[in-house]
């Protein structure tokens, strides 16, 4: 983990304390006193079998929102380009993705309801990401769309600035109008929606993590990032 990671992590912590992010889960306390140190901790391996006993506590570290799991292991970031937090939560997602089990995919679906900016704009940006998705570059685009709003402080004020976004990263204009109108692309945009209309009830705040359709990870402020980490992946292995 670089040390850039940790300082995003430790803004994740002030950034879930701002207007708009407030409701979010309180978030995981860091008590990793080094860079090192941290980097040892996530080197450690993380505990997921199902079988063990575990610390983790139903209600405190979880809940569950569904009666039945997804038959795909799976860990699912609802997030907004929008929200600070979801931009410190990058670096804690990265290392969430990084120790997953082969097994379990990692997938995020952008939500439509914050008030940074008008729904149909954070609907537009959905598509972005979707298209970004469908071209195997969603990672950088994320990362520009974000840069964009949080470090360039610059608005997204329609599918144009997003397309010019995608063409400064030398992304033909042609390529990103062509999958915009794929059928591909309406099916996943639908099912980014059907899964925010799902877990509207408990998606009360973003960043939130869902895993295989039925637990809903609780970040509390004791855990360390190497808890929430294994938290996760502990999550994914449940039925």
């Amino acid at each position: 983990m670089t040390k850039s990671s940790i300082i995003l992590f430790a803004a994740l912590l002030f950034s879930l304390t701002l207007s708009g992010c407030s409701e979010a889960p309180p978030p995981p306390s860091s008590s990793v006193d080094t860079v090192a140190e941290a980097e040892a901790d996530l080197q450690q391996p993380v505990a997921v079998s199902p079988l063990m006993p575990s610390k983790w506590i139903e209600g405190t570290h979880y809940n569950v929102i569904a009666d039945s799991a997804s038959e795909q292991k799976q860990v699912v970031e609802y997030f907004s380009f929008w929200c600070p937090a979801c931009y410190g939560f990058e670096a804690v997602a990265d290392q969430i993705k990084s120790k997953l089990a082969d097994d379990v995919t990692f997938r995020k679906v952008h939500v439509n309801f914050m008030g940074f900016t008008t729904p149909d704009i954070q609907e537009q940006a959905t598509k972005a990401m979707l298209i970004g998705r469908q071209m195997g570059t969603e990672e950088l685009m994320n990362a520009a769309i974000f840069g964009h709003i949080h470090e360039q402080k610059q608005k997204i004020e329609g599918m144009s600035d997003l397309r010019q976004l995608f063409i400064s990263y030398d992304i033909s204009g042609a390529d990103f109008d062509s999958t915009l109108t794929t059928d591909e692309l309406t099916a996943a945009f639908e099912q980014n929606n059907n899964e925010i209309t799902q877990f509207k009830e408990h998606l009360n705040s973003v960043p939130n993590i869902v895993v295989n359709g039925k637990y809903q990870a609780k970040f509390t402020r004791e855990m360390t990032l190497l808890d929430v980490v294994e938290l996760v992946n502990w999550l994914s292995q449940q039925k």
